[in-house]
């Protein structure tokens, strides 16, 4: 079962989420987690599910949720993302839920963020900032080209970005699609700058996305190392429950 925990039922006319679920370089956790923190957003809402971990990561003194939903009224942003994997069994849900809760509030636009699989991502590479694109309906496809990303004609996606774009090509009231930035490393950072930087042209705001490079060493400290326990913890905990053992307690 999941739900999402408002503060208030707000209607988000004209606003944009931006989605952010842990996927390849962990793009989506690292954009949204930098955009939350550098533009000055507040907690909205947080999502409550049966199969996230009993474990809370503390952030400046306060126990975080796993997944959470925050707001940024004078750019009429919201960002949504978790820290903690999602679980492929509960993928289609976790996608559903937030695709119904982005109708009932009106929002605009969706754009997920994700990352694709190349082999050469080198800096000199005349290619190695190029950002490509996903497009749910036509309004989204023509957003895309008019900012220069490169559409994907054929291929494979998956997470919950790709279902929860699949469930959204349902609705023309909403123009959807993901950027994808070329990773080539579990935790690429500079894909995810360029990435940033291609939302931040889309979305006409200015961020300085120097930081994200700068710190990456510092921030792949925190972020991606939880990332990592979050997935040693639930493998354990998979590999627990399927020997059968009964639950003990010392």
């Amino acid at each position: 079962m999941i739900s999402i925990v408002e503060k208030q039922e707000t209607d988000f006319s004209g606003y944009t989420l931006i989605e952010g679920f842990p996927g390849l370089g962990l793009i989506g956790t690292i954009t949204a987690n930098y955009l939350v923190e550098k533009l000055s957003f507040e907690k909205y809402a947080h999502i409550e599910a049966d199969f996230f971990l009993p474990v809370v990561r503390v952030h400046k003194g306060w126990p975080r949720h796993p997944s959470m939903i925050y707001v940024n009224h004078e750019l009429k942003l919201l960002v949504v993302y978790s820290e903690q994997i999602i679980p492929k069994t509960s993928v289609f849900e976790v996608a559903k839920a937030i695709a119904d809760w982005a109708k009932k509030r009106n929002i605009a636009r969706v754009i997920s963020l994700e990352g694709i699989y190349t082999q050469n991502t080198e800096q000199n590479n005349s290619e190695a900032n190029d950002v490509y694109g996903i497009a749910c309906n036509e309004k989204a496809k023509e957003e895309l080209l008019k900012h220069s990303v490169k559409l994907v004609e054929e291929g494979i996606t998956s997470g919950v970005s790709s279902i929860l774009m699949l469930e959204l090509t349902k609705s023309n009231d909403i123009i959807s699609y993901c950027l994808l930035g070329k990773v080539s490393v579990i935790e690429d950072y500079h894909s995810a700058a360029i990435c940033l930087n291609k939302l931040a042209q889309i979305l006409g705001i200015k961020i300085d996305t120097q930081p994200l490079l700068k710190e990456a060493k510092r921030m792949e400290a925190t972020l991606s190392k939880h990332i990592r326990d979050m997935k040693k913890v639930q493998d354990s905990v998979q590999r627990f429950e399927e020997s059968g053992n009964p639950m003990m307690y010392t």
